[in-house]
């Protein structure tokens, strides 16, 4: 439960805490993005950071991304529901929305050649405050003027105005990542549309073979030579402003061809893994950008441990010291030495090391995604063929065995159609059996902070072991030489 999490984070020795408190920052941010976060949607929108205007984080990063977003939706003008493009169009146009939408994320993790120096700290980065974002979820209503008032007013003035600076500034920081979170959803959107043309063109063998029995011409290839325009920007305008909910549903019109609602239960299986891939995407270049502008260590921030505590750490004010200390604008980056620089790029390697490993299994093994959209097919009331399996006798050429089939008069074949599923249907199942398509964001992020849970847990029983055994060989030592004494 709750309270054993709770003990988890407790346990976490030294700045094992940065780690958790970086991980539940994500969380809340991609909750966000997921719908899943009432609480921070309310000061979350598309104008919400004029609210939070600030002189600490550099809000060119989020106008950029903000145009960037823009000028990706105008390769998209004058689109119609009819237009179709080839695998030519859609190279150019999503190659075009990648280079637009990389310009627009700041850093760009992707170009080695302006990769910062380990233990960089950019305080202008609206990235550099997600450990923050655990205090900020707090202490938000503060910050929107929604309640609180109460009970700020024994404070003195001057520590009310610190508390609600703050505030200000790392809730125009949790702003302007979503925002920015967003921009990297699409890029990653754009990556996954080139990356899966074969699987999105493809015919599948249900549909090969109901061509057979209507008699209707395929291409040779089994493949599709176009793909619909209009659901491509479908699916663009739902990661840039839905839930996971609109993102399947986007996916499933762009798989469904013939535009029936229909599709097959190897479709949906693609579905699912399309409307997923981005986010994986996402999530792993926002976690790069993240390294590159906050330090995971202290050592980075000009700090030791202590700067875990609860306080303005990423500005370099402690409240508990100073309740007059000024805030400011602009840190000057922490020049590392060589023994503290390797400590820094060590933990970011554990770090990303863990976070691809979350990456790799988590819907595939923990989540069990392939038996769960079983199920949901096999469970679902689907209407199509009154949700049974249509079996018949279809004209076949000689080498139909190789993948072709024709509707030449001679050779029959009997085959069995299985019914195909429509997105309601779908998501009457999905909702019970599958809910963790509704959070992919956090359900990823989740299962990060239990593998670094596990991860620590070992470091720390690693620990007791070496110091336990450490005592016994002296016990054995001291009782070797009382007997040689003897």
């Amino acid at each position: 439960g709750s309270k054993g999490m709770e003990t988890l984070d407790e346990a976490a020795v030294g700045e094992e805490g940065l780690d958790l408190d970086l991980v539940d920052g994500m969380k809340i941010l991609v909750k966000i993005v997921d719908g899943s976060d009432d609480n921070n949607n309310r000061i979350v929108s598309e104008d919400a950071s004029s609210q939070y205007e600030n002189q600490v984080i550099n809000t060119n990063i989020e106008q950029a991304a903000k145009q960037a977003t823009t000028q990706v939706f105008k390769l998209f003008e004058n689109t119609t529901e009819d237009e179709e493009w080839t695998k030519d169009v859609l190279e150019s146009k999503m190659n075009e929305a990648i280079r637009i939408l990389s310009e627009g994320c700041v850093p760009d993790v992707s170009d080695k050649k302006k990769k910062p120096v380990a233990g960089s700290l950019d305080v202008s980065h609206p990235f550099c405050y997600l450990r923050q974002f655990v205090v900020s979820d707090d202490t938000v209503d503060n910050v929107s003027g929604d309640g609180g008032g109460a009970n700020n007013d024994d404070l003195d003035p001057s520590i009310q105005q610190q508390i609600e600076t703050l505030n200000n500034i790392t809730t125009h920081a949790l702003t302007s990542s979503t925002i920015l979170y967003r921009t990297l959803l699409l890029r990653a959107t754009a990556q996954t549309l080139l990356n899966n043309w074969d699987q999105l063109t493809t015919i599948t063998s249900g549909d090969i073979d109901r061509a057979a029995i209507s008699k209707t011409e395929l291409p040779s290839t089994s493949q599709r030579a176009t793909i619909n325009a209009k659901s491509i920007q479908n699916i663009f305008e739902a990661y840039a402003h839905n839930s996971p909910q609109d993102w399947v549903q986007s996916w499933w019109k762009l798989i469904d061809a013939d535009k029936d609602g229909l599709i097959d239960q190897e479709e949906m299986n693609n579905c699912v893994d399309f409307s997923i891939e981005p986010v994986h995407l996402a999530l792993g270049d926002m976690f790069d950008m993240t390294l590159e502008v906050c330090p995971v260590r202290t050592i980075g921030l000009g700090g030791e441990e202590e700067a875990r505590k609860k306080n303005a750490w990423f500005l370099g004010v402690d409240a508990g010291e100073d309740e007059d200390a000024e805030i400011p604008t602009n840190i000057p980056p922490v020049k590392l030495s060589w023994r503290n620089r390797r400590k820094e790029l060590k933990q970011q390697k554990i770090l990303t090391k863990t976070f691809q490993a979350t990456f790799a299994r988590h819907f595939r093994d923990q989540a069990e995604a392939p038996h769960r959209l079983r199920c949901i097919y096999a469970w679902a009331e689907k209407a199509h063929q009154d949700n049974k399996l249509d079996s018949v006798l279809v004209d076949a050429s000689e080498d139909w065995g190789s993948g072709a089939a024709s509707a030449v008069m001679g050779r029959k074949r009997y085959v069995e159609l299985e019914p195909k599923i429509s997105y309601s249907e779908f998501r009457e199942v999905q909702k019970k059996t599958f809910p963790h398509l509704d959070r992919i964001g956090e359900e990823i992020i989740t299962s990060f902070k239990e593998d670094l849970w596990l991860l620590q847990g070992k470091k720390r029983q690693n620990k007791e072991l070496k110091r336990d055994g450490m005592l016994f060989l002296l016990a054995i030592s001291v009782v070797d030489l009382g007997i040689w004494f003897v």
